[in-house]
């Protein structure tokens, strides 16, 4: 609670959004009146019914909700991709329960795949049903690894009509993070964003699909040379959860799963949150995201542009394993749009 009740106050101090993750939207991430992007899991936390199936009544609550500006369907993530969680039965409170949807004092399980998503045609269906019901912007997160599947997406798009399309695709790296994930995992499965994302922008470029859907990049871009750099490679948008877990004070600790998290962070230990004052840390919260726009900023206009969306591939070089660069706008050329 109070983690989330500092990035709130910060986010709309800051004037940024802030996305609920996939454990349900809570009063806390409301308080501060910033805009909220809500996550919808595997588990389907905070949009399910009692038996744990996606529910129509309790999309349209959040669809009512006027903070909520966008959806984002999560199919996986870059800590852990393939991989789902548990939640502890211990980290079950009464409100945790009441938030998520779920019964109090027994731990949860969020399957590493929605059931209900087995092709592309069917992923389209569960972006238009959220869209549908809630009327708000719908679009997914993904880590990627092979990417076939896309190019079926992009088809199928193309074939149902371009208004069928996802608003938007959040491009996890393989370098995002959590103190609850195998390191296996952590430390080898999924593309590192500096690879898939421009990957990404190209497919969506060659199925004609670039103008209708908004690209955002995720992952361990805590610092603004990695931020503008992921403009440079095509993303609209920058997500960063780690550069605002450290501003809370995250020491990584791994305990994230485990209620013993010693600066309050992850724990819902009272006598541990104590550490965690939402006040203070708002202010760090909101200074964290300035500076990193400010410093975003700086970098656009020493490669001179006005602003960091119009930095392009040009603008940015790759340092290779012998020690020499080579301009990313050559590694990865411009992909038109195919005939």
């Amino acid at each position: 609670k109070p983690a989330v009740l500092a990035l709130s106050h910060g986010s709309r101090m800051a004037g940024n959004w802030l996305n609920t993750g996939e454990g349900g939207i809570s009063p806390w991430h409301l308080e501060g009146g910033c805009d909220v992007v809500f996550q919808i899991g595997t588990a389907k936390y905070g949009a399910c019914d009692k038996n744990g199936e996606l529910s129509d009544s309790r999309l349209r609550e959040v669809g009512d909700i006027e903070q909520v500006k966008m959806i984002e369907l999560k199919l996986s993530q870059g800590a852990k991709p393939g991989k789902g969680g548990i939640l502890p039965a211990a980290k079950v409170t009464a409100e945790i329960a009441a938030i998520r949807g779920i019964k109090e004092g027994e731990a949860s399980i969020s399957p590493n795949r929605h059931p209900d998503i087995n092709s592309a045609s069917d992923l389209l269906d569960m972006i238009n049903r959220l869209r549908d019901v809630s009327g708000k912007p719908v679009g997914f997160k993904a880590v990627i690894g092979a990417y076939g599947w896309l190019d079926d997406l992009f088809t199928e798009i193309n074939r149902r009509g371009i208004e069928s399309a996802p608003d938007f695709i959040t491009v996890d790296g393989g370098d995002g993070g959590t103190g609850a994930a195998p390191m296996s995992l952590i430390d080898n499965v999924g593309l590192l964003i500096k690879e898939s994302l421009p990957l990404v922008v190209d497919m969506l470029k060659k199925h004609g699909l670039r103008d209708r859907i908004r690209v955002i990049a995720s992952g361990k871009l805590i610092n603004p040379a990695d931020a503008a750099a992921a403009l440079c490679m095509g993303a609209d948008f920058i997500n960063t959860a780690r550069g605002f877990m450290f501003a809370l004070g995250c020491i990584q600790a791994l305990q994230c799963n485990k209620n013993t998290c010693p600066t309050g962070v992850t724990t819902h230990n009272k006598r541990l949150q104590r550490g965690l004052v939402p006040e203070d840390k708002a202010k760090r919260v909101q200074r964290y995201c300035e500076t990193l726009r400010k410093e975003i900023g700086t970098i656009a206009h020493s490669c001179g542009v006005f602003e960091p969306r119009q930095l392009r591939r040009y603008h940015c070089r790759i340092v290779q394993d012998d020690g020499r660069s080579i301009p990313m706008n050559e590694l990865y050329p411009d992909v038109s749009q195919s005939a």
